[in-house]
Parts: C-alpha cells; structure tokens; sequence
C-alpha cells in the first residue's frame, strides 16, 4: 500500500502517539498507516456502554472473543482466545484459554482476567454503566470462575443453546483486570480500554478522529497496518473527495449514485449487503402511534421496492419481515413480503378514527447512507395516504430518542447472531435499547416467547416460535417497519487489501487478510 510521504506526515503530525510499542526496523518499513474517512464516530470504545453500528466497526480491532467468528469461511465459530470449550452439563461450559495472549500493555492474559470479564464488577450488577448492555446478552449468566490457570468455568441460570455464540459476539470481549482496576473509572476506561486485539487506541478526539496503533504482540500474527486513523467526515461527498484527492485510503457509507464517481476516477467500490436492517421505529406509548391500526397503515403505505430501485439502485434488498438469511434452518423462507397496499392504509386510518393529528418522524441527516432522502421520501408516501407526519431532522441521537417518544424515529435492527434472540431480542426485548433507552415499545407475547427461547433447544419448535415474532412484528404489533436489508459500501484505493465482512465490522487485523 502506498501513501505519499507528505499525506502521511501531515495527517501523523495532528495525531500524537500516547505510549507507542516501538516496532521492528523491518516492521516500519514495510507497513505504513491507513486513514478511513467515516461518516462518525463513537465518544468511546468500551463495548459494555455501545452497540452503535459505529462501534462495532472500530471494536473488531480492538479486542478478541474466547470464541471467533470466522467471517471469510462461512461465519464458522472457530477458536479465539480459547484453545478449545466443551459443554460439561447443560448449564456449565469449561473454557481453555490460549496461551501466550499478550493485552496491549504488555501483560499476559490470564483466566483472572477471563473471569473478571464477566464478573460483578463489569457485567449484570445493578447500577453499574454495564449493566444494560451486558443484561442484553447476559442475562442468563450465573457466575464465572477460573478454576485453575488454564481453564475458565462458565455456569449458566439454566440451559443455553446459544451459549457458544454469545461467547463469540458482542458483550463478551476480554478486558485486562489490571487496567480496569488500575484506571477504576468508567468514563476514562471507555477512552483507553486495554484488550487484546490487532490494534490499540492511541488517540480518542471528539467529533474529529480515533487512532489506533499496531499492537505487535498480538498472539494471531502481525497487524498489517502500523496504525489506523478513523477521521470523521459527515458529507458523503467530502468523503468521496477525499479518496480523489489521495488524502485517506478508504471511505464508508458510499451511496449508490457515487459508484460510477469513484470507479471512473481508478478507485474501487467493495462491500454489499450486510446482517442488518434498516427501519423506522414507532414510540407506541402516546399521541396517534398507540393505536395499532394507525402503526399498521404506516407499515402498508411504504412502498419497499420504490425505495430501493430509487435511492439504492437496486443494490438493495426488501426482507421478508424482520429477519435474515443467515438464519440458517430458523429463516422463514415462506413469510410474506411486506405489503404495499396504500387503500388498506387508508381503510385502517378510517377505522382508527384519525383525523389528521400530527406524528413527528425523527431523524438525523448523515448517520446512515442516504439517510435524509429515506426519510423525506417515506415522509411522502405516508402523507399521501392521509397522514400528517412532520419530519423533524435532530443536531444529534439523544434528541431523536427524547422524551416523551411518541414519535417515528430512525433505526436499524443487527442480527448479532443467527437467531431471534441474537437480533430482536436484544433490541426489542426487556433489557433492550428499544425498551430502556428509546422507551418505544413493549409486548407481552413477544416477552412470553423470549423466555421459551431462552431454552428450548427443539429446532423445529424454535421455528416455530420464531414465525410467530415475524407476525407480532409485521402485523399484531409492529414496533417498526422493515425497509431494506443495509447495504454498507465502501470505497477505496487499488492498493489497500480490504475484504468486507456480512457485518458492520471493519477488520484490519491479520484474519482478514487474502488468502
């Protein structure tokens, strides 16, 4: 990969290096920095405080599971920072770790630090910042210990069938002991958290950039970058520029009308769909959204495929309900589309007794790859139907999830792992964002049925079950619309090696390498 030696300098000078593991001569010879220009990025970087479609792209490069998904073979669980894991009884899984992990200070990972991961202090005890996010995915953990040097023991409330994928997805990274204990502050932890990922954080600078620096004892090989600087640019064409110009390597959120841009210009455009939704979500709980029938015609009044062949040029796909293909043998391939039908939207508008009363619909302009032409061009559709909706663009997120949240507001719903209980539950369930945080939604049914899954481990019965949430979703209940699976397209230079993965991930580390 090449980088003009005056790009580099200018962008390098800007961003001070806080601690650096000095490379090898070789290693500063053959590897240079890549700078990615991105849309946003997070205020910080611990994954317990964030599920943010912008966190998960950076955190892949920061810490490793006990588990790995292996995103260039088939999504295959594979080891991480386990050696190996076997299933003692139903609701107790014995974890041998790797040895030889170094964290990013230099200090050897150990099975007090894997135990500590998951303990009180950091997940599940009420009060504490993580408590939410690790409830999320966690909740049906009872304790964990190190049992010896080599072996960690994991012991579940009760059985778990998915209990190997929560150990290679979000929630489950392993921190140092030390280093938390030693900075013993959330906030500041979440700036500079020590981990054992391909790269470390070596500069977090609010609305501007975030700069990670290779850490070189990283047990999966060497990093083949020297650093990475996320810099943010939030105009889809500034990002464009910039990549023209030779000022960064690679860009994010590329729309589909820029694709011939950047091709003609000797550039390429990687990337597709990826295991996430885009939708508009509804605060049920007051104003015209209680009443289910108004939610309904909403749902009907969208027209999917106009929206995909128009703003995305056909590049994206319509889901068949709230659910994806990586399912496996759980997706429904027989669940119907979602309808477009705007005389039935108006029908139900009639029985609802809807006069005209105004529904705000939140947003914000640049997060999501033409977010603001989504959102006007849904504004219209829905007015013209009969319904009042005022678009409302925010400065930022915590203004669209304000409350009182009787309103539409943008979303997206990422499946973390193949099942309703990887995707939906985590999002819409009891300990979700849509139920904590945003305050939008809840259903008795859905909660019902959670609580089943949590462990039956009958596919065909789960199947079953999970049909039933794609109904409450679509039709009993919506507490969304689904509008197009997310495509995620990025641009780069010929030069830069980057294989995107089915996932909002971006990993620069040694496994995502060409074979």
């Amino acid at each position: 990969m090449n980088i003009t030696r005056r790009n580099y300098l200018k962008v390098m000078s800007a961003v001070p290096l806080l601690g650096t593991i000095t490379p090898s001569i070789a290693q500063a010879e053959t590897r240079t920095g890549l700078i990615i220009a991105v849309q946003n990025n997070p205020p910080q970087l611990d994954p317990l405080r964030l599920t943010t479609l912008v966190t998960v792209r950076i955190a892949a490069n920061l810490y490793d599971t006990l588990i790995r998904v292996d995103h260039r073979n088939g999504e295959r669980l594979v080891p991480g920072l386990a050696e190996s894991w076997r299933e003692v009884d139903p609701r107790t899984w014995d974890v041998v770790i790797r040895k030889g992990v170094y964290f990013h200070d230099g200090s050897v990972m150990t099975t007090d630090d894997v135990a500590f991961t998951f303990g009180p202090e950091r997940m599940l005890t009420e009060g504490l910042p993580g408590q939410s996010i690790s409830r999320q995915f966690f909740s049906g953990l009872e304790k964990v210990v190190a049992i010896d040097e080599n072996t960690v023991r994991f012991s579940t409330k009760q059985p778990d069938p998915l209990f190997e994928f929560r150990l290679s997805n979000w929630g489950s990274q392993i921190i140092s002991k030390a280093a938390f204990k030693k900075v013993g502050n959330w906030d500041q932890w979440a700036l500079s958290p020590v981990g054992t990922g391909p790269y470390r954080v070596a500069e977090i600078k609010a609305g501007d950039q975030i700069k990670l620096v290779a850490h070189d004892k990283y047990w999966g090989g060497q990093p083949p970058h020297s650093s990475l600087v996320f810099k943010v640019m939030p105009e889809a064409a500034s990002r464009v520029n910039a990549l023209a110009a030779g000022d960064v390597h690679l860009i994010t959120e590329v729309t589909p009308d820029q694709v011939d841009t950047i091709k003609g210009r000797n550039l390429e455009v990687v990337g597709g769909p990826i295991n996430n939704i885009r939708c508009v979500n509804y605060g049920k709980f007051g104003g015209p959204l209680e009443n289910v029938r108004i939610r309904q015609a909403l749902n009907l009044s969208i027209d999917r495929q106009l929206i995909a062949e128009q703003l995305f040029g056909g590049t994206v796909e319509v889901p068949r309900g709230f659910q994806w293909k990586a399912y496996g043998d759980m997706y429904i391939e027989n669940f119907p589309m979602p309808a477009y039908d705007p005389d039935a939207a108006k029908k139900l508008l009639s029985e609802a007794g809807y006069s005209g009363a105004p529904i705000e619909y939140r947003t914000v302009a640049n997060y999501y790859t033409a977010q603001l032409d989504v959102a006007q061009a849904l504004q219209q559709m829905w007015q013209a139907v009969g319904l009042n909706v005022q678009l409302k663009v925010c400065e930022n997120w915590e203004q669209v999830f304000a409350q009182p949240n009787y309103a539409i507001f943008d979303g997206t719903a990422v499946m973390v792992y193949p099942d309703v209980m990887g995707s939906l539950w985590t999002n819409y369930g009891p300990d979700g964002f849509i139920r904590n945080d945003a305050k939008a939604w809840s259903n008795e049914e859905f909660d019902r049925i959670g609580e089943q899954l949590q462990t039956l481990t009958d596919r065909s019965e789960r199947r079953k079950l999970h049909q039933r949430v794609l109904e409450i979703f679509a039709e009993i209940d919506p507490p969304a619309a689904a509008l197009m699976y997310t495509s995620m397209l990025y641009g780069k230079r010929p030069d830069v090696d980057f294989t995107p993965c089915r996932t909002p991930i971006m990993d620069f580390g040694p496994f995502n390498l060409p074979s």
